[in-house]
């Protein structure tokens, strides 16, 4: 069997499945809501300085993933594929620059191979549709420790080049300006650890390196003036909260202030080992492979040529050093890992593509993949949803067939497309176990299908305003998803309604409290369904099963002219 060409068909396999899920209308974590309101205020304010979260200036993380979000909903239109294209984008940007890394170091083989592992991660296939801020660092990180690489000299070239100092300064200033200055520490951890290896401790502050910094510094100049020009205040308050200074937060205390868990927000429930156990999970399906990967190449070490004893030296370290950094913090939450599994692909591509693998790590390996395999095979079942059943079925019979076709391939070989299938199983029946549980049953999806239906395509209709009554995260999503203004609504005045004709979305048991006669509005809906989508995975399962207590909501228009008689409900 071709390897080369069975690798980009693992490469184009695993893509096609992971971008599948921006076929999904619905965005589904209670962060990328967030996220998406502040991308989404700034295209309908005009106003590109101020992060404004209902209604008032906000205060946690830097402008850039919003910046891009906002360009993608000025061009496309606000949408849930609008907002997670770019996500997606920079995770393809950060596959290719592990190739490019990996191919510096161990040539084009293992650089594709690496690309494979990359893009099959579980955590990265996740990230990439739930757009965390990670997603985006990952397409800066990689590309910035690229050309300061190449910047160093690593390869022998020791010439100047104006390119490698500025795409460097560039793509680390954007990794700042993402997630904040601790994002440097990942940038440069093994480049500094190459260079205590290799005794050269002055160049950390030599004039070529000085004149790095600086320029990185540069092109964290927007963040900083945007920071500057929305609370130029010397006393700002945010949200109501003690007056900051935001250039402080930015540099000490959403950095600093989170690593000693003493910012304004806090995780009290951190643990030494905590990411041990996540990296377990989140870097399926290649788990067994990594800790196998580094302990055959340290233990080897000393035999490795020059060039590739560096190259560890800097994978390695890459890895550790945030690793270790993460596990310190009080403040930990599993997808910050995330920005460093880029240097755990490569070295595991390292091992598969140059280490026979023993049989008793090819038998665990197929021992772990057999059991994802029976849990999504027995979770559809479970449900007993036949798109999911599909699904299993499809990717039980492409496994069976590979293992007919592949019995006499050397057990590398077989390990990575057992791998690629299986996680592909695997994150393919959870993303379509959760569009459709969400899609029958996410109160804000389907009150915006029923109120754009009730709406008249032609007149003013379209304009009238939506008020969800008290539910501040189903405003927020609701928003997202209808082009009429939605608002937020905590308390209903008998003798001053909150416009002239409305929609308004609440709980049932909510509407005979309300200042409303049945004269004053018609009902154009009653749904069954949950207001607040995140919770246990056991939860998602009984909600996909149909079998999650759900809430009574109603959809109501008031003060509009009717077809119908006060109170009649619309067939639906």
């Amino acid at each position: 069997m071709d390897m080369q060409k069975t690798l980009r068909w693992g490469i184009a396999l695993t893509l096609l499945v992971n971008a599948a899920a921006m076929l999904s209308p619905i965005i589904n974590s209670g962060d990328a809501l967030t996220y998406a309101t502040l991308s989404r205020h700034i295209v309908q304010s005009g106003d590109w300085v101020r992060l404004v979260l209902e209604g008032h200036d906000w205060l946690d993380k830097p402008h850039l993933p919003f910046w891009i979000t906002a360009l993608f909903f000025k061009v496309g239109g606000i949408s849930a594929q609008t907002y997670i294209l770019p996500g997606f984008l920079f995770h393809l940007i950060g596959a290719y620059y592990t190739y490019r890394l990996a191919r510096l170091f161990y040539g084009r083989d293992t650089a594709l191979l690496a690309v494979l592992v990359y893009v099959s991660v579980f955590n990265l296939m996740d990230a990439s549709i739930e757009i965390k801020a990670e997603t985006y660092l990952i397409g800066f990180i990689m590309p910035a420790c690229y050309y300061w690489l190449r910047y160093d000299g690593i390869t022998g070239d020791n010439r100047f080049r104006w390119k490698y100092l500025l795409l460097g300064a560039a793509f680390t200033g954007m990794a700042v300006m993402t997630k904040g200055i601790f994002t440097l520490f990942t940038i440069f951890s093994g480049l500094g650890c190459l260079w205590l290896y290799r005794r050269q401790w002055l160049r950390v502050i030599s004039p070529k390196w000085l004149a790095a910094y600086a320029l990185s510094l540069v092109f964290v100049a927007p963040e900083l003036i945007a920071l500057q020009m929305q609370f130029s205040a010397p006393a700002h308050v945010v949200g109501g909260a003690q007056p900051v200074s935001a250039l402080k937060f930015f540099f000490w205390d959403s950095q600093f202030g989170r690593f000693l868990n003493t910012g304004p927000i806090q995780n009290h429930n951190g643990s030494w080992y905590y990411f041990v156990l996540v990296f377990i999970w989140a870097f399926l399906p290649w788990t067994l492979i990594f800790p196998a990967a580094v302990r055959r190449e340290l233990g080897g070490f000393g035999k490795l040529p020059a060039p590739e004893r560096e190259a560890l030296v800097f994978l390695v370290s890459a890895f550790a050093c945030s690793f270790l950094m993460f596990s310190a913090t009080k403040f930990q939450i599993d997808y910050y890992i995330d920005i460093i599994f880029p240097f755990a692909a490569i070295l595991s591509a390292r091992y598969l593509h140059g280490k026979i693998m023993g049989r008793p790590l090819y038998a665990a390996q197929a021992g772990l993949l057999l059991l994802l395999i029976a849990l999504a095979i027995g979770l559809s079942i479970y449900v007993h949803r036949a798109p999911l059943l599909v699904l299993t079925g499809v990717f039980a019979a492409l496994l069976v067939y590979a293992v007919f076709r592949m019995r006499g391939a050397p057990l590398n070989l077989r390990t990575i497309v057992y791998s690629v299938l299986t996680v592909n199983l695997v994150y393919g029946f959870l993303v379509l176990l959760t569009a459709l549980a969400f899609m029958q049953y996410s109160l804000a999806y389907n009150a915006a299908k029923i109120i754009g239906n009730a709406a008249q395509p032609t007149g003013n209709q379209t304009e009238t305003p939506i008020y969800v009554y008290q539910m501040p995260e189903a405003e927020k999503e609701l928003a997202l998803y209808c082009k009429a203004p939605t608002h937020r609504l905590n308390v209903l005045e008998p003798n001053q309604p909150p416009a002239p004709a409305y929609y308004l979305v609440i709980r049932h048991a909510q509407l005979a409290g309300l200042p409303l006669k049945p004269a004053q509005f018609r009902q154009v809906a009653s749904l069954a369904v949950v207001v607040h989508k995140t919770g246990p995975f056991n939860k998602l399962l009984q909600l996909a099963k149909g079998e999650r207590p759900l809430e009574r909501i109603d959809i109501l228009e008031i003060g509009a002219p009717r077809s119908q008689p006060p109170g009649a409900r619309p067939n639906l």
